[in-house]
């Protein structure tokens, strides 16, 4: 097998027209061995069914002679060798130099993959709702009446701030609350029984130690939740 010149920038090495000729060099074996070359080096159906259809011409070609001993070979076998030997010599040249510039032109370098979705805008959306929650608590905290008004902490309100989906353990409904992390439909009701009962939440701490919120979940209801009075 031959080697495999390096591309010029111009087109395909002088040398690989050694490699075209290889059906005519070594009839029979020629064909399969450079297409063999060609199908290794551009893995296409432009260089693989040649491979495919030379490699059974010519075990064809011994199929078609084997059977019969010298001389009494009928006609039409000898003719049929005859022309599967033209074509494995032949015309597998004529097709090899057609190729010649497509199996050893440069490859084209792939472009490099662009960044996803992730790489574009989750990271700073994540950030902007960060920084949403951090504005929307501080409102909380220096003014209940009009963090109400605005409808902080209340997903099922409509609301005039974007809060970066906080939730007011201690106004939402329990359809709002089991959607939290680590809550379900009982640890909402739990919540809402306790506010109506007692009044609201004083602090985060108190909601854990009272519900009974999973210590898994503490820091995401720490991120998520508010409590204004």
């Amino acid at each position: 097998m031959p080697s495999t010149p390096r591309p010029s920038p111009r087109g395909p090495h002088p040398a690989t027209f050694g490699w075209a000729l290889l059906p005519l060099l070594v009839p029979g074996a020629g064909a399969p061995l450079a297409f063999g070359v060609a199908a290794g080096r551009r893995p296409a159906a432009a260089t693989v069914a040649p491979l495919i259809a030379h490699t059974a011409a010519f075990l064809g070609f011994f199929a078609l002679i084997l059977p019969f001993d010298v001389g009494e070979t009928p006609d039409w076998a000898m003719w049929s060798a005859f022309l599967v030997m033209i074509a494995g010599t032949v015309g597998a040249t004529v097709h090899l130099l057609a190729i010649r510039r497509y199996v050893w032109g440069a490859v084209e370098a792939r472009p490099a993959p662009r960044p996803g979705p992730t790489g574009d805008w989750v990271a700073p959306a994540l950030d902007q709702a960060a920084r949403n929650r951090e504005d929307a608590r501080r409102l909380a905290e220096g003014d209940p009446l009009l963090a109400k008004r605005t409808g902080v902490g209340r997903p099922d309100l409509e609301r005039r701030l974007d809060d970066g989906g906080l939730v007011d353990l201690n106004h939402a409904p329990a359809e709002v609350l089991r959607k939290l992390p680590g809550f379900n439909a009982a640890l909402a009701e739990q919540v809402r029984e306790r506010v109506e009962r007692e009044g609201p939440f004083q602090s985060i701490d108190e909601v854990i130690l009272e519900v009974g919120v999973s210590p898994g979940f503490e820091r995401h209801l720490r991120e998520y939740a508010v409590l204004i009075p």
